[in-house]
């Protein structure tokens, strides 16, 4: 299974990598990744054309896409538009940061990591 990891670069700007989840064990009800550590849980819910301007992510995260569409661009000039079924891992705890904008009506699961 792959997410999209926002990192902050050598450079001091926010950049996509696509990563791909470690594979630990196949089980009878599927192929499990390794454990991952994670500190708390959030549901959330979003409207249309919010727009949150150059921030970084306030602690190492990862979100789950459940319905909607969010477009989120990075500092280095990238741009990545998530929807459902998508995983982003926001850890760009440092330099200029990202803007987000929900492009839709949505909700997520945000878990933090340990």
């Amino acid at each position: 299974m792959k997410y999209i990891e926002l990192y902050t670069g050598n450079d001091n700007k926010s950049h996509f990598k696509e990563v791909e989840s470690t594979h630990g064990s196949n089980e009878p009800l599927g192929c499990y990744s390794l454990p991952y550590a994670v500190q708390s849980m959030f549901f959330r819910e979003f409207n249309a054309g919010a727009h949150f301007d150059w921030h970084t992510a306030p602690r190492p995260q990862y979100i789950i896409y459940l319905e909607g569409e969010v477009e989120v661009e990075t500092s280095s000039g990238e741009k990545c538009i998530f929807k459902a079924g998508d995983i982003l891992f926001a850890n760009d705890l440092s330099g200029e940061g990202h803007r987000t904008k929900t492009l839709s009506v949505g909700r997520s699961i945000v878990i933090t990591a340990a």
